[in-house]
């Protein structure tokens, strides 16, 4: 019986990923089927119908809270499994932890800042570079797609609804999504393949990719990029956590605070910076990360 135990949770890294892909897999199918027949059955109608009823703005919030449940479905329940079946407490595995000091947490705050300058910056040169028009065609018509779901789901005429959509939006994903991608699946890849800036990356690219959008890709890499830094030096799920938050709670604000106006809607989806702020941005967010680096490694000293 120990021997068995001992098998189970002293999984190799490739067992372990084939675990993560297969609990994946799962969650991602049931979430979305699991969380939109629920709505279909709160609104008595089809399935199959769902998708162009929750366009409508009157269905903002349920839209938002469906989302939010198919998230934690499809991300949060792959993390906490593997969590449990590996070696170790739950906690220790996810790596929930206090920050090391105030100070930490500043950086970190300042850095989730700088962040949102880089996106900026990367979103205007994304839109840059030369490619070929059937593949622009492609990419302005998922981001038609992308930004017309976005506008029916950020519907807020109250401060009501701006705590939901936070909640929806903003809360549950930074959780969910950080505990998948950087505590489990960024963890899973250092382990199995002991080079930790390539499985930063490698997380950074399949983060931005399930996002599905062509002009934000690069944008979300560079900020899955930075969380996977900030995740590996902390070693607290709590930090990129927050980033994530500040980075998508400050989008939701700004968005309601000018919701009756499309044009300034128009500019908060867009997020656009001129590029050269990347510069900038990059050399600012180079000192942050060290700076938590340092504060991480003074925690740790300390602490032995």
């Amino acid at each position: 019986m120990s021997h068995s135990s001992s098998h189970l949770f002293d999984m190799r890294p490739g067992s372990k990923m084939a675990l993560l892909i297969a609990f994946t897999g799962i969650g991602l199918i049931l979430g979305g089927f699991l969380a939109f027949s629920l709505v279909a059955a709160w609104l008595h109608m089809g399935l199959h119908d769902i998708q162009s009823y929750l366009l409508q703005p009157q269905y903002a919030s349920l839209m938002q809270l469906a989302n939010a449940l198919a998230s934690i479905i499809a991300f949060g329940l792959p993390s906490i499994a593997l969590a449990l079946l590996s070696k170790g407490k739950l906690w220790d595995n996810l790596g929930v932890k206090k920050f090391s000091s105030n100070e930490q947490l500043g950086w970190v705050i300042l850095l989730a800042m700088t962040g949102l300058l880089l996106s900026g910056a990367l979103g205007d040169l994304t839109e840059k570079i030369p490619v070929p028009v059937s593949l622009k065609n492609w990419a302005t018509q998922l981001e038609d797609q992308y930004k017309k779901a976005l506008y029916a789901m950020t519907q807020m005429h109250s401060i009501w609804d701006l705590s939901i959509a936070l909640l929806a939006v903003a809360v549950v994903p930074a959780i969910v999504e950080e505990l998948f991608f950087r505590a489990t699946l960024q963890k899973t890849i250092i382990e199995w393949s002991g080079k930790p800036i390539l499985s930063i990356v490698i997380t950074a690219i399949i983060f931005s990719a399930f996002h599905f959008s062509y002009f934000g890709f690069l944008s979300r890499m560079s900020l899955g990029i930075v969380l996977g830094l900030v995740y590996y030096y902390t070693k607290n799920i709590g930090a990129p956590m927050l980033m994530h938050f500040i980075n998508n709670g400050i989008g939701v604000s700004a968005l309601y605070f000018v919701r009756q106006d499309p044009q300034k809607m128009e500019k908060v989806v867009e997020g656009n910076l001129s590029y050269y702020w990347a510069v900038v941005a990059l050399a600012a967010i180079f000192y942050f990360i060290q700076k938590i680096k340092n504060t991480s490694d003074a925690g740790l000293e300390k602490s032995i």
